[in-house]
């Protein structure tokens, strides 16, 4: 069961990944959806969101990415004053 979740989160993070390489991707719709949807799994979405910041917070950055990596520190330390319980 375990690794059949693991399988399914890595499948859904590649899908994120092809979603954002698409030229042109609509970030607004993408947002504006998730904001529209169930409160509760609004409340899971950030919890991710935060989950994957986290681990941005801690990759080497370049370059490419090093706007992304100091956010996801600020994220990060804000984040560790305000927990998103399963309600």
């Amino acid at each position: 069961m375990e690794n059949s979740r693991k399988n399914f989160a890595k499948e859904q993070a590649e899908s994120l990944l092809e979603f954002v390489n698409a030229f042109g991707v609509d970030e607004k719709t993408f947002a504006v959806t998730i904001c529209r949807g169930h409160k509760t799994l609004q409340q899971s979405v950030m919890r991710l969101f935060v989950a994957m910041a986290r681990e941005m917070a801690e990759v080497t950055p370049d370059a490419r990415n090093e706007a992304a990596v100091q956010l996801a520190k600020e994220i990060a330390a804000i984040a560790d004053k305000h927990p998103l319980p399963f309600i």
